[in-house]
């Protein structure tokens, strides 16, 4: 009896039925009764508990509801009594049709493009401010309509080419009739197997898979460290591996399907898991959640350059390199060091990435700015990192750069170290020659069209020997003049042995190997910023990238920021006193007394505020270290070591596409149609059997003879490889083509 009158919860307890009536009681009597399954009652209770006081705790427990309804429900009580409680239901308030079906048909007219959430709220809270919806919405609940908007067209579109795939099988069982199993094969002689039974699948840009054969050879799986992870799923499908992460991306940039992990989220995931033998592809969610804990156990720089290591004796890079830079801007808010962007030709925030390219225009090694040095400090240390990539000495590789790597100073500096060729960017005026001097040097460049040069270009040079000093030290070089129509170009080279035609065509060959080849680099989504994680400068920092020496301390000057901005306000100033100065004579010859006055007037002041300004000038040093600036200005660096983990994979994915390329270029007159074809072969469709260890990949029969047998060549090449070793579920794949007869 006691228990009954004083209960767990003090003088309020509670009776319930298998019927779900609860009974409450207070101090031993009947006080509340409702049913579980009857919201308006079991609200009503908990307004009028919630109302007299009732701890929430124990309120919560006999309604089973949580704080939130219960203050939800205690709000509504008080502002609109019962008949507010009529229509609440427990959770979330729902979103009214009318509104889920705006923000679902502008997704669809938005999807794909930068900023589209934000486009959507916006036009959401127009309408709503004009009264034509209830309600706004937040940007979480919009993201839960999308998401569900996408499963639901996910699931239609898997359950429509599921039944069209039954279709065809009943289509193609009622043709084939007795057919034996020999008359059943794919047409290629390693595939023997009956692809054609219940667990075979169609997988959407299966032909992605190709380039797996050639990563694997490359061994960059080797770099990618393994790593616990907790998983909560018990389904192993669910369960993918670093190697699977990081062989999916590289298998989908070499396939141009995706440039940044954002990509994963609009791909559809149950369609292409055949690409590493799955049943779906990794989400967007386990690259983020995964990707900074596989990166913070790697080296970044360390990898590329082991790579590089390793890809030189299997694509014997030429030794003659091209250094080039490709400018990435940063466009968010936070502080961070300038550079020079040459399409927009002016100083923005951002960093250069340096890459190397052979005569092959393959990628060879590449590092990254952020802004502390320029280009010149990178060659010295890129040329460190080459040398030992090619296992060279010193001056055994021509590496040809840009005029943002030149000057007198630096080329003085490098003369015992680099041969190097390189473009100028001091010398403004041509000395006067003989025209009998130029010498006519016909270029000829490797068009579109293989085994066809494009008409030659006629292109004059002449040279002379030049000394050059600086730093006390003095070097001779080769002082080139390359003249092609009106425009004359300077150049300079340490390098005697070559012909004045040869320095002239390497030179010139820099447009194809480099500039172009930068493009191809920019389809892979190498100019693309994967993360906008920062960090502080630190001299730790400073010297560990070699920017600055720890021996010397730190010591890179820059520009007085202060006297840069005492130079724009003077030069303002230099541009007024012209206008009054102007004005001034235009008044004398008026004979205008008074105006006159006024400008004189005006003209003494901005004299007075110039030297003002000049004295303070004066006064500030010319020069500052940066470190100094940047510690004083809040700057930050952007962290690359997400960046340079994905543009590693980049790099793998390009010298996939070389090797698919140098195996197709033989069939086709015009590079561009082997590139056309390349694209269409890694986005094609597959039909994908897994048995074992071996996955066998079957492509669809192609429209033309040409393709086939193209296609049949490169199945050809592909199952010469016996092992594929890149962490997946399949250790070997056999590729052939599937015949519709």
């Amino acid at each position: 009896m006691s228990q009954l009158l004083f209960g767990p919860n003090g003088f309020i307890n509670y009776w319930e039925d298998e019927n779900s009536n609860v009974t409450i009681f207070w101090a031993g009597r009947e006080y509340y009764f409702f049913n579980r399954e009857e919201s308006l009652a079991k609200n009503i209770g908990i307004a009028i508990m919630a109302s007299i006081g009732v701890f929430q705790k124990t309120i919560c427990e006999i309604f089973r509801v949580g704080r939130n309804t219960v203050t939800r429900i205690k709000n509504l009580y008080k502002t609109k009594g019962l008949e507010g409680l009529q229509g609440y239901t427990q959770g979330p308030e729902r979103v009214e049709e009318e509104l889920k079906d705006f923000i679902i048909k502008k997704y669809k007219e938005l999807e794909g493009t930068w900023g589209y959430q934000k486009r959507i709220l916006y036009l959401v809270q127009e309408k709503y401010e004009r009264g034509e919806f209830k309600s706004s919405i937040s940007r979480g609940k919009m993201q839960v309509i999308i998401k569900e908007y996408k499963e639901d067209r996910e699931r239609i579109k898997r359950e429509n080419e599921e039944r069209i795939r039954r279709l065809e099988e009943k289509r193609r069982e009622r043709e084939e009739g007795e057919k034996t199993e020999e008359e059943q094969d794919y047409g290629q002689g390693e595939l023997i197997e009956d692809l054609s039974g219940e667990k075979e699948v169609c997988v959407e840009k299966g032909g992605a898979t190709v380039s797996a054969v050639f990563l694997s050879e490359f061994g960059i799986m080797n770099h990618v460290p393994v790593i616990e992870v907790e998983i909560e799923e018990e389904d192993s499908e669910k369960r993918f591996s670093n190697c699977e992460l990081a062989t999916t991306y590289a298998l989908l940039n070499a396939a141009k399907i995706i440039t940044v992990e954002q990509g994963f989220k609009h791909l559809p995931s149950y369609e292409m898991g055949g690409i590493i033998g799955r049943n779906k592809i990794p989400s967007l969610g386990t690259y983020r959640s995964r990707i900074p804990k596989i990166v913070d156990r790697m080296d970044m720089r360390d990898v590329i350059f082991e790579t590089s290591k390793r890809m030189r004796g299997l694509l014997c890079f030429s030794t003659t390199v091209y250094i080039d830079g490709i400018f990435l801007p940063y466009h968010g808010r936070s502080k961070t060091l300038y550079g020079y962007y040459p399409q927009k030709r002016l100083a923005m925030k951002g960093r250069e990435y340096y890459f190397v390219h052979d005569e092959a225009g393959n990628p060879v090694y590449a590092t990254i700015s952020d802004g502390y040095r320029d280009m010149k400090v990178f060659i010295r240390d890129i040329d460190e990192k080459l040398r030992d990539i090619y296992g060279a000495q010193k001056k055994k590789l021509l590496e040809i750069f840009d005029r943002g790597g030149y000057s007198k100073e630096f080329c003085v500096g490098i003369d015992n170290i680099i041969r190097f060729l390189c473009w100028r960017s001091d010398a403004k005026y041509v000395p006067r020659r003989d025209e009998g001097k130029w010498v006519k040097v016909l270029v000829r460049h490797q068009g579109n069209t293989i085994h066809k040069e494009k008409k030659p270009q006629i292109y004059y040079a002449w040279e002379k020997i030049c000394e050059f000093e600086a730093g006390g030290k003095k070097a001779k070089f080769r002082e080139v003049w390359i003249r092609r129509g009106k425009k004359v170009s300077p150049a300079l080279t340490n390098d005697f042995d070559l012909s004045l035609e040869e320095v002239l065509k390497r030179l010139v060959k820099r447009w194809g190997v480099q500039e172009n080849k930068n493009k191809k680099l920019k389809e892979h989504g190498i100019d693309k910023i994967h993360s906008y994680l920062k960090e502080d400068y630190s001299e730790e920092h400073l010297y560990e990238r070699g920017l600055e020496d720890p021996d010397e301390g730190v010591k890179h000057m820059v520009d007085n920021p202060k006297v840069k901005q005492l130079s724009k306000k003077i030069s303002t100033l230099l541009s007024q006193r012209r206008r009054v100065a102007d004005r001034i004579l235009e008044l004398e010859k008026k004979k205008n007394k008074t105006a006159l006055k006024e400008k004189c007037k005006e003209l003494y002041s901005l004299n007075s505020r110039i030297k003002r300004l000049k004295e303070k000038r004066g006064l500030l040093p010319k020069k500052v270290l940066l470190l100094g600036k940047i510690q004083d200005e809040g700057i930050e660096r952007l962290r690359d070591d997400k960046k340079l983990f994905f543009d590693w994979l980049k790099m793998a994915s390009l010298w996939a596409r070389y090797r698919i390329i140098e195996i197709v270029k033989p069939y086709y007159e015009d590079l561009r149609d082997v590139e056309k074809y390349v694209d269409s072969i890694l986005n094609s469709r597959t039909y994908v059997q897994r048995k074992d260890d071996t996955l066998y990949i079957a492509f669809p029969e192609q429209h033309s003879e040409k393709k086939e047998e193209v296609l049949l060549k490169l199945c050809e090449e592909l199952n010469k490889c016996k092992s594929i070793d890149l962490g997946l579920s399949y250790k070997r794949a056999i590729f052939g083509v599937r015949k519709n007869d």
